[in-house]
């Protein structure tokens, strides 16, 4: 059978299952050993997980004929569903192309991240793109799915939780980053857009407070799992994973990683092909706006709605038109066009590469690197 061959799969082919260090140290050096692949039901799990894939996809569909049909039929919405029809297709195109790349920014990080064989990282990062695409919360419907398909392969539950944790706090960071460096030089108008302080420098302030809460919720973590009655069970895990996946994140980005730029890549294409739709139907506002409505927007993304719909659409709508984006009819149109991208592109890759998955459920994972999993 084949094995991860880095640093951490060495002491489980010599049967080595203790800690390396103590109680003491366990925050910053949790054992990732690998185990042999568990029984955990894999047949059951994977129909489970294709279902819920296939059940959004249909979803995903119905959501949009049933915009298709409301864009038709009210008289209110029908000038952005003539405007649909009208689009300048180059920039349309412009937007698929911007959404790959920002799928390959995703692709980029993740690979960072987890630190295993390429062509398998590649697919299992499509696949929770796939996922994030249909089932909302903040990309951890994408997380989860990941965790699953680790967990059959054998990669230890203290591995996944410490890795996913370090992913999703590196992907969060870009975004509520850059609601702090746009919101504030706006607000002071050293960028383009709104002076209001609602629609700028409360966004950033809560940006700001949302870091400095994720800093000390970690260092908390980090003391709390260090204590004897919480040195082991599935508490200890979550406080480990909490504690190492920030902690993880400064080291990478205190080494100014390059790989990083895959994150930033995931947000800022992504954002550019909201743009791009907004220029194939007429309205021309400054990047910056843009990339602050869309910031503050997609937080309806949190909703446990499948794929956020109607909420995201609302949100971004809203903050477009009180960035005084107009004619409203191309913002409607923008907005409508962006999301079909955005959710269908994804969804479809990942779903390919999820499909292509199926095959090696179950088998132990190789590894492509023999250094340290990034924050180790």
């Amino acid at each position: 059978m084949r094995r991860i061959v880095d640093h951490d799969t060495q002491a489980a082919i010599r049967g080595d299952r203790s800690r390396e260090a103590g109680a003491g140290e366990q925050s910053s050096e949790p054992d990732e050993r690998m185990s042999e692949p568990v029984d955990v039901d894999r047949t059951q799990g994977m129909g489970a997980q294709s279902r819920n894939l296939r059940n959004g996809l249909i979803s995903l569909a119905i959501f949009f004929v049933l915009v298709a049909a409301l864009l038709l039929a009210v008289p209110g919405l029908r000038s952005a569903g003539e405007k649909i029809t009208d689009a300048k297709l180059g920039w349309v195109a412009a937007g698929v192309g911007l959404e790959m790349l920002s799928c390959v920014g995703y692709v980029v990080l993740f690979e960072l991240v987890f630190k295993m064989e390429r062509r398998f990282s590649r697919r299992l990062a499509l696949s929770e793109l796939a996922v994030n695409s249909v089932v909302s919360v903040s990309g951890i419907g994408g997380i989860a799915l990941g965790a699953w398909v680790l967990r059959t392969k054998g990669v230890s539950v203290e591995r996944i939780a410490r890795r996913s944790v370090l992913l999703f706090v590196l992907t969060s960071a870009v975004n509520v980053g850059a609601v702090a460096l746009i919101g504030i030089p706006m607000w002071l108008g050293l960028l383009p857009g709104s002076q209001d302080a609602l629609l700028t420098l409360l966004p950033a302030a809560l940006a700001l407070a949302t870091i400095a809460a994720t800093l000390a919720v970690a260092a908390l973590a980090g003391r709390l799992a260090s204590r004897k009655r919480l040195s082991e069970g599935r508490m200890h895990v979550a406080l480990v994973a909490i504690s190492d996946g920030v902690r993880g994140a400064l080291r990478l980005i205190g080494r100014r990683e390059p790989r990083l730029l895959g994150a930033v890549g995931y947000w800022l294409f992504d954002t550019m092909v909201l743009y791009v739709c907004l220029l194939a139907y007429g309205p021309t506002p400054s990047f910056w706006v843009v990339a602050m409505a869309y910031l503050v927007g997609l937080m309806a993304n949190s909703i446990p709605i499948p794929a956020g719909l109607v909420a995201v659409e609302g949100g971004l709508i809203g903050m477009l038109l009180l960035f005084h984006v107009r004619p409203a009819a191309a913002v409607v149109a923008a907005v409508v066009t962006y999301r079909a991208i955005s959710l269908w592109l994804p969804a479809l890759i990942g779903s390919a590469a999820f499909l292509s998955l199926r095959r090696e459920i179950g088998e132990p994972v190789v590894g492509a690197s023999p250094e340290p999993a990034p924050g180790a």
